[in-house]
């Protein structure tokens, strides 16, 4: 059975027309028809009714429907395993992180990969989270590094936790304290890093049921740190965006104790390209994370 016949059967269907699976195919309607026909002498029935308003299947055709979208799907699945059984990987590979996470955990993964698959090219954007979920939903990037995604439909491999803290100014009241009590947040400065995009900081306040008075925003963290330094505000982040800064500022826990989960996110591994997927698999090693 020719693939391309299955392909115009099904399409037709799913389409309801000739015309739409037509465009669909890169056919004219006269094209679809000839590849339907030939499909059913082959078969010796009709498969499809054609009405002036397009077409549906026969009873035959609604039987066999399902057999020839397996049939078109198995020769998906070889010419994947056999992209995959040739150890040939190339292409792109495009990577929505935080810049915490580009900074401490990737560099070691991705040197690794690349030795062993020179071909792929891995691009890493560090980015605040709102803009990791737009890259990763129009497809601009094939993954992300980063807290989950709102769209829970998507492959989720978590990795780390990361607690949240505050940096303060070394004469704040709190500096010297083991923690900081997320309510005093209420009567202070904020600093927010992510150009005041910083999500995780905003829903643990929002949490809290903190409105922050955000005096300043800046775009890198290490300045928001910085600012806090000079006695600007305090700073409410992640852990990893404070590690190997040498700053005078304090940097202690939250009380009561808040972390956000790290991970990995994409549409799905199972349809991911055969790049992404094997990027995602290895980091998932790497990171010595057992997937389900």
């Amino acid at each position: 059975m020719d693939i391309l016949k299955c392909k115009a059967f099904v399409s037709a269907v799913d389409e309801g027309s000739l015309t739409g699976a037509g465009k669909l195919l890169g056919y004219t309607p006269s094209g679809i028809s000839q590849l339907v026909s030939a499909m059913e002498s082959e078969l010796g029935f009709a498969l499809l009714i054609r009405k002036s308003n397009g077409v549906v299947p026969t009873n035959e055709g609604e039987i066999m429907y399902p057999l020839a979208v397996g049939y078109i799907e198995k020769e998906t699945e070889i010419y994947k395993a056999a992209t995959e059984l040739s150890g040939m990987y190339k292409g792109n590979v495009m990577i929505a992180t935080y810049a915490s996470i580009a900074a401490h955990t990737l560099p070691q993964i991705i040197k690794e990969f690349t030795d062993l698959h020179p071909s792929i090219n891995i691009q890493i954007e560090e980015t605040t989270k709102n803009r990791i979920e737009k890259m990763v939903t129009s497809g601009k990037a094939d993954l992300s590094f980063s807290s989950r995604l709102s769209n829970t439909s998507y492959t989720w491999i978590p990795f780390a936790e990361d607690r949240m803290v505050a940096v303060l100014p070394k004469d704040h009241p709190y500096a010297d304290k083991e923690a900081y009590p997320i309510k005093a947040c209420r009567k202070e400065d904020i600093i927010m890093p992510s150009e005041g995009d910083d999500v995780d900081a905003r829903e643990l306040l929002k949490k809290h049921g903190i409105v922050p008075n955000i005096k300043l925003t800046t775009l890198e963290n290490f300045t928001a740190i910085n600012m806090v330094e000079k006695g600007l505000g305090i700073g409410i982040m992640n852990e990893g965006i404070t590690r190997s800064w040498r700053t005078e500022t304090a940097i202690i826990p939250l009380d009561p104790p808040s972390s956000i989960t790290l991970g990995i996110s994409l549409p799905s591994i199972e349809s991911a390209a055969p790049a992404v997927k094997e990027f995602v698999l290895f980091a998932a090693e790497k990171l010595g994370v057992a997937l389900n």
